[in-house]
């Protein structure tokens, strides 16, 4: 070390000795306005989350009448559904059919999220809207519209492909059959697709290119580079995502549902439906089988986790940015093209023209004539009171959600990421056990524990409802952004007096923009789609949009 140097250091020692006990003072309110956010996080999680899950389970162990809940405890229900035939298949079908989903969006949602993030791809603006157009959709809306597309005798696709043969002597017969295991699979992809798509690219995008620049220079061809450098390095964004979506296929049970039960196939959300609505009623057994949903994703969560714990081999985002030319994919853009667009055409123009063209027609018919269409439906819904009432409620509970769940899950996580210890790393665990519970049987926990409170009934317990369902997603994805950010940042804004909350605010939540608007978008449409605990909980003062759809469609119309 130089004389000056020496000489700077000791002033600086003098400097902060001078300035000591201010300086402490500053560090335990620092030290302290930490610890009191997390204990704000811990009481808000327990209350919000976990206080209805333990509920949910704690219904497993009860007996049941035909209307619910007996007063008697009973290990009846556990043992049926944990050591049935029966159960035990619903589940197999359950997770079979979410590793085929889970796969199938993963290679199209990360493959698209490449192209469109470190590649000379044109048209990327268009491209990034229609590719998370089908979020807009709920998955029942989604089956609802390929159901007219693609049912064999009156589906739209089937009708007109027949006619245009038929005038030259061809008869096809049906081209598709959206009633088969097939149709399930093709339906749940389409609409899970995009959340690969939309928790990776962010990541992507801000992904340091120096390490690709550099795999270049050495000789590594485009794709050895795509599969060497870029896939490893997203890989938390990718893992959170695959997550997920894993997650909401193995607990769907609308798509499975509704198709499957035609079929013979049938999957444990769907017996779990069944059990909590059709008389008589199994309670129990809905809450036990949830249970078995609830240990797959503990496993899930805790792999995620496992395999991300090193997180500094996830770095992407440093200190020392470059920014390298997008990979050219010369004449494969064409090819890279026509890929997205056969998925926008199955996924957006289709199913959003065959809804489009329904909602213009007096009633479902196949072949298309001008005396069927009319105006009148739009005519009467826009003037209908409840409908303008469950579409402000729809819009508020959304967007403070959406605020919520982004604010609190990125708290979380980045206090387990940057200050690892038991009580941080249990408070996300925790954060993300209510994903694991189908909606109904969430909501039927949330209704058993604030019945007898002022909330119930109010669109304050939906709040509630939404946040604990949709916080596990700020958390887990939150938290694969922030793997990917290099400590040195956050280090060099402490080291110039920077609060540790202050560092967060000024230089983690900017760098992790893209990936926190990614998670605010999702969780809100998520919340404006949610339907299975809504019905449980809303009265008429705080319907929904998604409840007054049901009941239209219920009610036939």
């Amino acid at each position: 070390m130089s004389v000056v140097q020496h000489a700077h250091l000791t002033a600086d020692a003098k400097r902060r000795v001078a300035v000591g006990p201010s300086r402490l003072q500053s560090l335990l309110w620092h030290w302290g306005g930490e610890r009191l956010v997390w204990a704000l996080l811990a009481v808000a999680v327990f209350v919000v989350a976990i206080v209805p899950l333990i509920y949910t389970v704690n219904a497993a162990f009860y007996g049941e009448t035909r209307t619910g809940l007996s007063n008697v405890r009973d290990l009846t229900a556990i043992l049926n559904v944990y050591t049935s035939a029966e159960y035990l298949g619903y589940l197999a079908n359950a997770l079979v059919l979410a590793v085929l989903v889970t796969v199938l969006s993963l290679a199209a949602g990360v493959t698209m999220a490449v192209l469109m993030a470190r590649t000379d791809l044109p048209f990327k603006n268009t491209l990034d809207l229609l590719i998370i157009m089908p979020l807009f959709l709920s998955p029942f809306t989604g089956l609802i519209a390929w159901i007219t597309l693609g049912s064999q005798k009156t589906g739209f696709v089937n009708v007109t492909i027949s006619a245009v043969l038929n005038t030259i002597g061809i008869d096809p017969g049906p081209i598709i059959n959206i009633w088969s295991y097939a149709g399930v699979v093709w339906v749940m992809f389409l609409f899970f697709c995009p959340f690969a798509y939309l928790f990776t690219v962010g990541s992507l995008r801000a992904m340091d290119s120096s390490l690709e620049e550099s795999a270049r220079t050495s000789g590594a061809t485009p794709l050895q580079t795509l599969l060497r450098i870029t896939i490893p390095m997203a890989l938390p964004s990718i893992l959170a995502s695959g997550l997920l979506i894993f997650i909401l296929a193995a607990e769907m049970y609308t798509i499975p549902g509704i198709i499957g039960s035609t079929v013979g196939f049938t999957t444990l959300p769907w017996q779990i439906y069944q059990d909590s609505t059709v008389f008589p009623v199994h309670r129990a057994h809905a809450a036990a089988a949830g249970t078995m949903l609830l240990w797959i994703t503990i496993l899930g969560v805790w792999l995620q986790r496992r395999i991300t714990q090193r997180s500094e081999r996830f770095v992407t985002v440093s200190g020392k940015g470059f920014r390298g030319r997008p990979l050219s994919l010369g004449k494969a853009r064409w090819l890279a093209l026509s890929g997205i667009g056969l998925y926008i055409l199955s996924a957006d123009i289709l199913p959003f023209g065959a809804l489009l063209l329904s909602s213009f027609m007096k009633y479902s018919a196949p072949m298309i004539t001008l005396d069927i269409f009319t105006l009148v439906h739009y005519q009467q819904i826009f003037t209908l009171q409840d409908m303008r009432a469950a579409l402000w409620n729809t819009t508020w509970l959304a967007v403070l959600c959406g605020a919520i769940c982004v604010l609190v899950g990125l708290l979380i996580s980045f206090m387990e990421v940057r200050r690892p210890g038991p009580a941080t790393r249990t408070l996300a665990f925790l954060g993300v056990l209510p994903v694991a519970v189908p909606g109904l049987v969430y909501g039927i926990g949330l209704l058993w524990t604030y019945i007898q409170t002022p909330i119930y009934g109010t669109p304050w317990i939906l709040l509630m409802a939404y946040v604990a369902k949709f916080l596990p997603y700020g958390i887990v994805v939150s938290r694969s952004a922030i793997i990917q950010l290099h400590p040195e940042l956050e280090q060099s804004a402490r080291m110039s007096g920077a609060t540790g909350l202050v560092a967060l605010r000024k230089i983690t939540m900017p760098l992790l923009k893209p990936t926190l608007i990614a998670i605010l978008f999702f969780v809100m449409l998520m919340s404006i789609k949610e339907l299975s605990a809504s019905i449980l909980l809303y009265n008429q003062k705080s319907q929904v949009l998604s409840v007054l759809t049901w009941h239209y469609m219920d009610a036939g119309n």
